[in-house]
């Protein structure tokens, strides 16, 4: 279980836990969640899913009551972020739009969605307010784990990240789908803000891996790790 605490400058505070091993059950009954949730409402376009299972978007309903409870804030507001794990605890005073990003990530990468859900390893080892390099370094060195298993049971690995980059170029278009859920779904911009910058982040890491990668490159040099 992570735990993600917002502590706003008048008093009030925001508390969301997530359980990153929960299942989705609830793929029949639309009937308790909002419109935007709907699958067919801006589905995605490389979304895999039929509307004969699923009538809403199962990363939509995982997010609604976050984006209910951050619908009237806006981007800019300061506040306090604490996120506790099983293991440690994080604090950070930033802008609601950087605490809400790294919330909206996680439960987006845990979610049912065939997409995101790629991105499942990464969240186990969650680091919240990561920044594109973090991203990039914990990415990479995920998906080449990932590869010397695929290498180790006799199958051939990809160590040209050639998938890898395929996955951040679908992250790209369905950010963009994602973003018009959001809209309408929110007041103020936090949400909406947050959703974008997910989207910037991974379209950074989807433009400049070979520059980044020549930049680990030089942080590698002459070390084993």
């Amino acid at each position: 279980m992570i735990e993600y605490i917002f502590e706003t400058q008048d008093g009030r505070n925001l508390n969301f836990q997530i359980n990153i091993n929960r299942q989705y059950t609830d793929k029949i009954n639309g009937s308790a969640h909002h419109v935007w949730t709907k699958l067919d409402y801006n589905q995605c376009k490389i979304c895999p899913l039929s509307l004969k299972e699923y009538q809403c978007c199962p990363t939509a309903v995982d997010l609604q009551e976050i984006v209910e409870g951050f619908s009237p804030f806006l981007s800019h507001e300061i506040v306090w972020v604490k996120v506790r794990t099983s293991e440690r605890e994080y604090s950070k005073k930033c802008d609601i739009q950087t605490g809400l990003q790294s919330l909206l990530g996680l439960v987006m990468a845990t979610s049912a969605c065939p997409v995101l859900s790629k991105l499942w390893s990464l969240a186990y080892f969650h680091l919240p307010f990561a920044t594109t390099e973090d991203t990039l370094f914990r990415t990479v060195g995920a998906y080449l784990i990932r590869q010397y298993f695929i290498f180790s049971d006799g199958e051939k690995p990809d160590f040209e990240l050639n998938e890898l980059r395929s996955l951040y170029n679908k992250l790209e278009e369905l950010n963009t789908s994602f973003t018009e859920r959001i809209r309408i779904a929110s007041k103020a911009d936090a949400n909406l803000n947050a959703v974008v910058q997910l989207g910037a982040l991974s379209f950074m890491v989807h433009v400049s891996l070979e520059e980044q990668l020549r930049d680990f490159r030089r942080t590698f040099q002459g070390k084993l790790f």
